[in-house]
């Protein structure tokens, strides 16, 4: 892959495959071995990237593609981390040397300057009633698939698909958006 931002940008789709074929398999094991599952490490590396992705389009990550997967792997693990702080599993040990996160704080920062953005606020507003009640619940309820299915009355297998078709129209209309307002 080339290493250059432009070249980035002819070709996004083939960015967010290499992203996603080089980092899933490494964050499948790194929660398994932290005390989660293969779905949670989806949940989290759907989160990651999408937040990862939102910074590159913005133009908040200047690096090559190298730098891209050390900083997807850097927002998985403190996504993750602060997932088994959030649960208050006590008895959970986890493998996490956190002089890793040298840019934590930094992490932070673009994770809510995104949350507070008028341009995402839009995009979540036009992505139906629906999309915006399960992405509510998950991400703001910290609710489980399992809990929402049982609300929304359907299958958990069912909700983690609608789920990630309503990230993607999520992702869609916060990219429009994003490039009427360049």
């Amino acid at each position: 892959m080339e290493t250059s931002k432009d070249t980035w940008n002819d070709n996004p789709e083939r960015l967010l495959h290499k992203a996603y074929t080089d980092n899933i398999g490494w964050l499948e094991r790194y929660v398994r071995r932290n005390s989660g599952t293969v779905e949670d490490a989806a949940d989290i590396f759907q989160e990651s990237i999408s937040v990862a992705w939102l910074n590159f389009r913005e133009g908040k990550f200047r690096g090559d593609a190298q730098q891209f997967n050390a900083y997807i792997r850097q927002i998985c693990k403190y996504k993750w981390i602060n997932q088994l702080r959030s649960t208050a599993r006590k008895q959970l040990s986890y493998e996490a040397d956190l002089s890793i996160f040298e840019g934590e704080a930094e992490t932070r920062q673009v994770e809510e300057s995104i949350g507070q953005s008028e341009i995402l606020r839009a995009s979540f507003s036009a992505i139906g009633e629906k999309c915006r009640e399960l992405l509510g619940r998950f991400y703001f309820g910290r609710q489980s698939l399992a809990q929402i299915a049982r609300v929304m009355n359907n299958t958990e297998e069912s909700i983690k698909t609608i789920k990630y078709r309503c990230m993607m129209r999520l992702r869609k209309a916060y990219l429009e958006r994003h490039q009427e307002n360049e």
